[in-house]
């Protein structure tokens, strides 16, 4: 069986061998390390230049963001139901611009309809409100987009509970729609107003009015 002693210098020549394999491996990592430090670096270069590039954008929008101004024009939204519901032509007015359009009535899709130009004609349609008695308009849901400093769209739905008066032939009638606005907006002097609005009748039905018993 042959024998696994080392001669003094076999053993001296393995522990040469072993240091010198040990110190190749450690020098090794280190001219890794440099390497792996160029990539974090640079990814790290790459992720903050993409950050910046981010705040720029969002900076560009407004003070902080967009939170502020889709807050402001989903109260517009709300604004314009209550003048419709009270028939506020002062409060209406303020809701447009000078140069607005107003479609009514148009297809779902947004086409045809009656277009009021200028903030006169879209005023003097409120005057069609007359024709019932009481409303309620209630926002469904909204879609509000900020597209820059002082311009955003916006896509709502709304209900609304119209009571129209009994005629000669006819009783008290509710008729109960659903509704589609497709908007446009600008912001002046700090103020959101809508520009360009299109409204489309999308659902309706009708019901007789029930009468409110009050106490006196």
């Amino acid at each position: 069986m042959p024998s696994t002693e080392f001669t003094p210098e076999r053993r001296r020549m393995l522990t040469m061998l072993g240091a010198g394999a040990a110190a190749a491996g450690f020098g090794a990592i280190a001219s890794a390390t440099p390497a792996n430090a160029a990539t974090a670096t640079a990814t790290a270069t790459a992720t903050a230049t993409a950050t910046d590039d981010v705040t720029a954008t969002t900076a560009s929008y407004g003070p902080t963001g967009s939170a502020e101004d889709e807050l402001a024009i989903h109260r517009l939204l709300e604004t314009y139901l209550f003048a419709v519901d009270t028939k506020d032509k002062t409060v209406f007015r303020t809701l447009f611009t000078d140069d607005a359009t107003l479609t009514v009535m148009a297809h779902p899709d947004g086409t045809a309809g009656i277009v009021k130009s200028g903030i006169e004609a879209v005023v003097a349609n409120l005057d069609g409100a007359a024709a019932w008695g009481y409303s309620t308009h209630v926002t469904a849901n909204a879609y509000v987009r900020v597209t820059g400093r002082t311009t955003a769209t916006g896509d709502s739905h709304a209900t609304a509970q119209l009571v129209y008066p009994a005629t000669a032939t006819a009783p008290e009638t509710v008729v109960v729609r659903g509704i589609r606005y497709r908007d446009e907006y600008v912001k002046s002097a700090g103020v959101w107003k809508i520009r360009k609005r299109v409204f489309s009748p999308l659902w309706q039905y009708n019901g007789t009015a029930v009468q409110i018993a009050y106490p006196n």
